[in-house]
């Protein structure tokens, strides 16, 4: 066996059993070849947050998602708690037989093989690297932005490895700068210069949790870092998010 098959990242591993899991796994699938798509998100939880709604307004990232994203025939494949080998195994059972051929996918994934697994940044980038070749294969012609792997507040080793995998991608995507885009999102989840803990919504959760999952603000920030390269790929004019007053006073 060569030494890169031994990296437990890149293997399929399904996650059919979990029913909620199965279930959104199928509705999307349904989506997929029924819809057409031209803005592609692969993720994890943070991807997954997308779908929720307000109130409290920490967690209305609902309303960021239409604003940004609510024109522009766009698709949230983000599933709570997947890792790079769940990830690969729903594009290798369907999740790439898409209606249309979409124009821009996003791939934001890794936090749960540094946290959850346990896996080093070493092998997180070699899944990583694993998935985007894969959309790559299949949509040659199709744009791909890697988001660097958002910082957290779990530990000193998972921060290092944080550290140390987007340096890894940075590496991967620059020589690959026709089709692939790395952009660094750590800005979007900092205040001077440093992680910030009120940009995250786990504090807020009961029981409280570490600093992980960025809340509503924090994921529109992160919606306005990522907006003009999306609109340059796509093709089309700036997107915003009104004020909540603005909005409210119909202010176009």
């Amino acid at each position: 066996m060569q030494a890169q098959d031994a990296n437990p990242a890149i293997h399929a591993v399904s996650r059919m059993q979990t029913q909620w899991w199965r279930e959104r796994f199928l509705r999307k699938q349904h989506h997929i070849r029924h819809t057409a798509c031209d803005l592609v998100w692969f993720g994890d939880s943070i991807t997954h947050n997308w779908e929720r709604h307000g109130p409290p307004a920490w967690q209305d990232f609902a309303t960021v998602w239409r604003a940004y994203y609510g024109d522009r025939r766009a698709i949230n494949l983000g599933f709570r708690g997947d890792d790079t080998r769940n990830l690969l195994w729903r594009l290798m059972h369907g999740e790439l037989d898409f209606h249309n051929t979409p124009r821009v996918f996003i791939v934001m994934i890794g936090v749960n093989n540094l946290g959850h697994l346990g896996q080093c940044a070493g092998q997180a980038a070699g899944g990583i690297r694993r998935i985007v070749e894969r959309i790559h294969h299949a949509f040659p012609d199709s744009p791909l932005i890697l988001p660097g792997v958002l910082p957290s507040l779990r530990s000193a080793w998972v921060t290092s490895q944080t550290t140390r995998l987007n340096h890894m991608l940075r590496t991967y995507a620059a020589p690959r700068g026709r089709w692939l885009h790395y952009i660094d999102l750590a800005p979007c989840l900092q205040t001077g210069g440093k992680v910030d803990a009120s940009l995250f919504m786990d504090p807020l959760l009961s029981p409280p949790g570490l600093p992980l999952h960025p809340c509503a603000i924090a994921q529109a920030r992160i919606a306005r870092h990522l907006e003009p390269l999306i609109c340059r790929l796509l093709g089309d004019y700036p997107h915003h998010l009104l004020p909540p007053r603005a909005a409210y006073c119909g202010v176009p």
